[in-house]
């Protein structure tokens, strides 16, 4: 059996234009599924106005209950095609007599969707800024304070971002009648297409001032060079990315800045190195040192102890200074110090000290 398109629209048949658009869009926002109706429904909703709305459509309709201008609306078949948000829509009119205007339900989705394309712009973030920062190894095991210097489009200081002269005052867009966004409509012999973008004059706000900033052109944002105080947290790793929310580039008037990533680079030193929280550094000690052990002075990061290394200690041994190493991410704590041990062996001696020795190798030792 044929659908009653009527039915469909809850509108009686001698229904004006008038009366089948009202019903159409009530019934549209009701079933949109970007809005969490259902997908069938609006469907049925749209085939249903693609032909009441069409006067020869409507004629077939009325006379044969159903039209014959490439068979009835619907995917596939002519029918209509709509995506939302922005992109084209297309009107379905394969048979070219349809005038299935949108622009007016455009604006409705613009509200009941939150904005749409409209609050999408307003919304739109600067570009975001990657960067490297090298520190030294003591930096990235107490942390500590950098600035940055950064050549990036900032607010406007001339307009504070406002886009226009100081004292001028903001009205609405002219181009786009406010609403931040251009609809074009182009026929072709597939039916009507129609284009949504963003306004070129307002960037998608819907106002503009009376009078363009002198220094920024209206656009809100100036190429400026911006100094910013980065603080390292303690026990960075290399390769670490800081995240600086805000500190990226302006967006143009009415969206907000992007954000500032910095990836770390910690510069290799002399004595030291990181193996995960602990920091691992080499200890030469004397052949009679590690015969006998000793108490010897080791220089840290921060500061200086005594060592105790104990008879027999062999060249490879690992002594381990607890809490000495590198604060843990979590804030909580620190690694350990491992020294590395290595006996040094002369290679010049004199001849007593030969003589020692030829005693000890004697003795098997």
């Amino acid at each position: 059996m044929a659908k009653d398109f009527y039915k469909v629209l809850g509108v009686p048949r001698n229904a004006t234009k008038e009366d089948i658009k009202k019903a159409y869009r009530k019934l549209a926002h009701q079933y949109h599924p970007d809005k969490g109706g259902d997908e069938a429904l609006f469907k049925e909703v749209s085939e249903a106005y693609q032909v009441l709305s069409n006067d020869n459509k409507r004629a077939q309709y009325d006379q044969f209950g159903r039209v014959f201008e490439g068979g009835q609306a619907g995917p596939g078949k002519g029918g209509l095609g709509f995506e939302w948000p922005g992109g084209f829509h297309f009107d379905g009119d394969f048979g070219g007599g349809a005038e299935f205007d949108f622009s007016d339900v455009f604006e409705d989705f613009l509200s009941g969707f939150g904005g749409g394309v409209r609050q999408k712009t307003r919304d739109r973030k600067g570009r975001d800024i990657k960067t490297e920062l090298e520190i030294p190894f003591e930096e990235a095991v107490f942390g500590g304070k950098r600035e940055v210097e950064l050549s990036k489009l900032s607010r406007c200081s001339r307009c504070e971002g406002s886009g226009g002269e100081p004292g001028s005052r903001i009205e609405s867009c002219k181009t786009c009648d406010g609403k931040g966004n251009i609809q074009k409509t182009q026929r072709t012999f597939l039916g009507s297409f129609t284009q949504v973008s963003t306004c070129p004059e307002c960037q998608g706000s819907g106002k503009r001032p009376e009078k363009k900033c002198h220094d920024c052109g209206g656009r809100g944002v100036a190429n400026a060079v911006e100094r910013i105080e980065i603080f390292v947290p303690k026990g960075i790793r290399e390769g670490e990315v800081l995240k600086i929310t805000g500190k990226g580039e302006a967006s143009v008037v009415g969206g907000v800045p992007g954000d500032l990533y910095i990836r770390v680079r910690v510069r290799p030193h002399p004595r030291f190195r990181r193996q995960e929280n602990d920091i691992v550094m080499e200890l030469p000690i004397k052949l009679s040192q590690a015969i006998l052990g000793d108490t010897v002075d080791v220089e840290m990061l921060d500061g200086e102890i005594k060592l105790k290394v104990p008879e027999g200690t062999q060249s490879g041994d690992v002594l381990k200074v607890r809490g000495k190493g590198a604060p843990s991410a979590s804030g909580y704590g620190r690694g350990d110090l491992l020294i590395q041990i290595k006996v040094e062996i002369p290679r010049h001696i004199s001849k007593k000290t030969k003589e020692l020795f030829q005693e000890l190798k004697a003795e098997g030792l």
